[in-house]
């Protein structure tokens, strides 16, 4: 009962310019796990500092918190994930990953294999992680995708393709 009772106080940290701080809350947030405290974090996918969003990120992806894949959805589809760093953009995909199942798979379809204006793809960071995403949600669906990406000529892609298709990308 005394968890539940921090989330509030916890919450109002949040609010707090130092990021050290908001990292603390919500890793604290994270630890305490209950759909309240996981509602309280869903507002930190768009913080300001990376190790926040990262650390809110990964709580939902360990704790499969649907109620989070939209605002996850959004950060994809978003302008600050071009800005992100590698890690963060795994982060992403694979809380993604784990929690869309086949309703995210023509996303990630469109990441991986889709061509745009003059032939030309997405970033090969990007298209590894969706190939990683793919991985996690695992259906019949997502292996097909995967196996028309498998000769993909970016190396990064085919191996992340390749590890998706032997089930490491969990």
């Amino acid at each position: 009962m005394r968890a539940a009772a921090a989330v509030p106080a916890l919450a109002r940290l949040m609010g707090q310019p130092d990021a050290d701080v908001r990292l603390a809350a919500t890793q604290a947030l994270a630890e305490i796990a209950t759909p309240g405290a996981l509602q309280q974090l869903e507002r930190t996918i768009d913080d300001a500092s990376r190790e926040v969003r990262v650390a809110a990120v990964r709580a939902f992806a360990v704790r499969v918190h649907r109620p989070a894949l939209a605002r996850i959805e959004a950060a994809i589809k978003g302008k600050r994930l071009q800005e992100a760093d590698l890690s963060e953009k795994m982060v992403l995909f694979e809380a993604f990953g784990a929690m869309c199942g086949d309703g995210g798979i023509p996303l990630l379809d469109g990441l991986l294999n889709a061509k745009g204006f003059f032939g030309r793809r997405e970033d090969p960071e990007l298209r590894a992680c969706a190939a990683m995403a793919l991985g996690r949600v695992g259906s019949a669906d997502a292996i097909d995708v995967l196996r028309r990406a498998s000769a993909d000529k970016e190396i990064l892609v085919r191996n992340a393709v390749n590890r998706a298709l032997r089930g490491g990308a969990s």
